[in-house]
């Protein structure tokens, strides 16, 4: 590898910050933990609170001085809330997370929210407001699908190698289960939070 490359390592390294290991401090495991429970959470959210928003047509305001078809839902301020705190969490992770022999779901983000919103698309694709095929909502849907679908091969891939290498060597696969339980209790979370505020 090039001395200069780029690299998460050398990221890492330029700002004097260790990959958490196996024995590391409760903090940094801690942290680490919740930016995945933190990113299925806002992933869940924004996939949520884009429903309504799209039974509306896609398009909502409010203020100004010309009339406003579809007015914005009082709530509306989670989406962009969520997709800043869920990057937040998405590169506190990189940082705080185990080096590249530890286990990590956080790559599986990036197809999380892409697919998630990509089904949104589609299923309103033929089933629009007033009727009819949204096209416009139909490439929206097909690119999402397409940025979230190929990355997801990739980390499918990693994934599939690095659970084989444990089982080979009788390692377990604790680290998943758990990633995954704060993954599934993120996802409900969300749910729950956003029928708490939209009622």
């Amino acid at each position: 590898m090039e001395k200069n490359a780029f690299t998460l390592q050398r990221m890492r390294e330029n700002a004097r910050i260790q990959p958490m290991k196996d024995g590391s401090g409760w903090k940094r495991q801690a942290l680490f933990y919740f930016t995945i429970f933190g990113v299925a959470f806002c992933i869940s959210t924004l996939y949520h609170a884009m429903r309504p928003i799209m039974r509306l047509g896609g398009m909502v305001a409010s203020g100004g001085p010309y009339a406003i078809e579809h007015p914005a839902p009082p709530w509306v301020w989670v989406m962009p809330l969520s997709i800043i705190i869920g990057m937040f969490c998405f590169f506190l992770n990189l940082f705080s997370g185990p080096d590249g022999e530890g286990i990590n779901l956080m790559p599986l983000a990036w197809p999380g929210v892409f697919l998630s919103l990509g089904w949104n698309f589609l299923e309103f694709t033929f089933n629009p407001p007033g009727g009819g095929l949204a096209w416009g909502w139909l490439i929206c849907g097909v690119v999402f699908v397409l940025m979230g679908g190929l990355p997801l091969l990739i980390a499918f891939k990693a994934v599939r190698n690095k659970v084989k290498s444990r089982l080979q060597k009788g390692e377990g696969l604790g680290p998943y289960v758990w990633q995954w339980l704060l993954v599934a209790g993120g996802i409900i979370s969300g749910i729950f939070f956003f029928k708490s505020i939209a009622g």
